[in-house]
């Protein structure tokens, strides 16, 4: 039935665009709402520094350095303000890097000089700056390129490893065909993993070059690119598992019954067989390289989500062929490709990030105030880990500040620290945090943020989400002026064990009404409490999973916090 409904689709959207020539809208499908959860990324070349600051960085002069990171930092800004999510900025460029290398030299593009320190580490400033700002980013690698043969990259490995490198004409490749290149690349990769805190890993050009010539045996060409792909994602793996492994394939699997390839697709032309490495757990994302239109893009974007194991998918738009001095494809060409992919459940990423920030034709306006104008997680990785962390403690709203503890003991695993944090806001409580349009920033790092003038948003909440993606439950504010006393900044977690929490220890004392509520405010029950074995008590009787408060209730009804327990997923 689905393929039915899918093969009835295209046919449609192919009557369409043969009929529509020029038209500005795309009749068969319906708007989708905002998805809370999608891939919004670009692709930041740092290759000749098209997408770079064109300022250069030169050690011993701090304001070239100031200058070139202030470039960097207004890019990001705009990127940021259009709600993107991801960066993937170019970290290996051809055999020559932007951070401190033991095994490859300095690229050009930060300096101006090939083999030059820049005066500082450009790749741990960008993830710092990312970070900053909510932005997931990958660590964009090159893989079997090495440039011109008498450049920095290659002159290099001559030195070091001649025996991995085959010259083309003028230009030096990485040999597929040695095992050592699976070894080199993945050494270098897990000493990318484990000297910088990035978010994945993006493998580029992960295929027999273009002008290699005849491969002999296909299925031998695709073992031996395979056996890069798992020699790197078992090192990146090992050292740090939550580290998203992805990669940029040719734009078109294969041939599919739908539609032929043309004789250029990943699998049989220059041997990626990526089904494989999406059904073997060896990348968690893909961003094939689809920078076609039509008929050559529809199906073809369909037949990698088919393919997908449920893994993410997010095909690269070639943005820069809007450009006049490019292709000229209009607008739409583009906008259709973003809403058709949302409509099948896919992400997207935009090949070059300067064409986008430049709003070429609009691209930018069109993006930010209308297709994205709301913030949206990356999806989870859940086939790595599906353990979801632990809540904030608490959520406090004073004058224009929202902010919160630390995630607490008493779920499932242990207390998380390496999270990041998520804010809701509603008119209503409780906030549902399901919904696209609550979420009001994403992948906070500080436990406390200025909303400003919220306007009729009363309630907040609060999420924690892990490096996995994975997500917890909200906990909740009240609105300004609620009567419960100000949460301390180290709130009491008290003892709960099988319906009874444990009061000893705090402003408690037997007789007094004490009030148990839930996480969203809602009263579940009252008690005056006991002595029991030395330690006031309150029996709760059964309790769904959650955080909950314990208050005391004073003659003229006002409410004293206690403090906090939470109930077990596992309960």
């Amino acid at each position: 039935m689905k393929k039915f409904f899918i093969t009835t689709l295209l046919n449609t959207f192919f009557l369409a665009v043969m009929t529509a020539g020029n038209a500005p809208t795309l009749s068969i499908y319906s708007p989708v709402t905002e998805p809370l959860h999608e891939v919004r990324a670009v692709w930041l070349t740092t290759i000749g520094g098209i997408d770079w600051p064109h300022s250069y960085a030169q050690p011993y002069q701090p304001r070239s350095v100031e200058v070139q990171q202030h470039e960097l930092c207004q890019i990001l800004d705009r990127l940021v303000k259009a709600n993107i999510n991801t960066v993937i900025i170019q970290t290996r460029i051809r055999a020559t890097t932007i951070f401190p290398s033991d095994m490859e030299p300095w690229d050009g593009c930060l300096s101006g000089k090939p083999g030059q320190s820049p005066g500082y580490d450009a790749l741990a400033f960008a993830i710092d700056e990312c970070h900053k700002r909510g932005l997931k980013v990958h660590a964009w690698v090159v893989t079997i390129p090495c440039g011109k043969w008498n450049g920095a990259g290659c002159k290099n490995l001559r030195k070091t490893h001649p025996e991995l490198l085959k010259r083309i004409g003028e230009d030096g490749f990485l040999n597929p065909e040695n095992p050592g290149t699976a070894d080199y690349l993945a050494r270098f990769c897990g000493d990318l993993a484990s000297r910088y805190d990035i978010d994945g890993i993006h493998l580029d050009y992960i295929r027999y070059p273009d002008s290699w010539g005849k491969i002999g045996n296909r299925e031998r060409g695709c073992d031996n690119i395979t056996r890069i792909v798992r020699a790197i994602a078992s090192e990146v793996r090992d050292i740090k598992p939550w580290v998203q492994m992805s990669c940029s394939p040719v734009g078109k699997y294969a041939d599919t019954k739908r539609q032929w390839s043309h004789g250029w697709n990943a699998r049989d032309a220059v041997c990626q067989d990526v089904h494989l490495w999406l059904k073997e757990g060896l990348m968690d994302a893909i961003y094939p390289m689809m920078y076609f239109k039509n008929e050559n893009f529809y199906p073809f974007a369909i037949d990698w989500q088919e393919r997908s194991e449920g893994r993410i998918v997010a095909p690269g738009l070639g943005i820069y062929f809007m450009h006049p001095r490019e292709k000229n494809w209009l607008l739409t060409d583009i906008t259709r490709q973003f809403h058709v992919l949302r409509q099948f459940g896919m992400g997207n990423c935009m090949f070059r990030s300067k064409f986008f920030t430049d709003n070429t034709k609009g691209l930018y306006n069109y993006f930010a105030d209308g297709f994205a104008s709301l913030p949206a997680l990356q999806p989870a990785m859940t086939w790595l880990s599906n353990v979801k962390p632990a809540s904030p403690s608490y959520v406090h709203f004073t004058g224009n500040v929202v902010s919160w503890g630390e995630e607490v003991q008493g779920f499932k695993g242990s207390r998380v620290q390496d999270v990041t944090y998520n804010l809701y806001g509603s008119d209503v409580m409780p906030v549902d945090v399901s919904k696209a349009e609550n979420l009001l920033a994403a992948n906070l790092t500080d436990r406390q943020i200025n909303v400003g003038n919220t306007g009729a948003i009363r309630y907040f909440a609060v999420t924690a989400t892990d490096r996995y993606g994975n997500e917890s439950k909200p906990t909740f504010s009240y609105a300004t002026g609620h009567d419960e006393h100000p949460v301390p900044s180290a709130p009491t977690m008290l003892p709960y064990s099988n319906g009874v929490v444990t009061l000893n220890g705090t402003d408690a004392s037997a007789g007094k009404l004490m009030i148990v509520t839930s996480a969203y405010g809602n009263d579940i029950c009252s008690a005056i409490v006991s002595r029991y074995a030395g330690n006031t008590t309150i029996r709760t009787g059964k309790l769904s999973a959650g955080l909950y408060k314990v208050y005391t209730i004073y003659k003229k009804g006002h409410r004293h916090l206690l403090g906090y327990f939470a109930v077990d997923v596992d309960r």
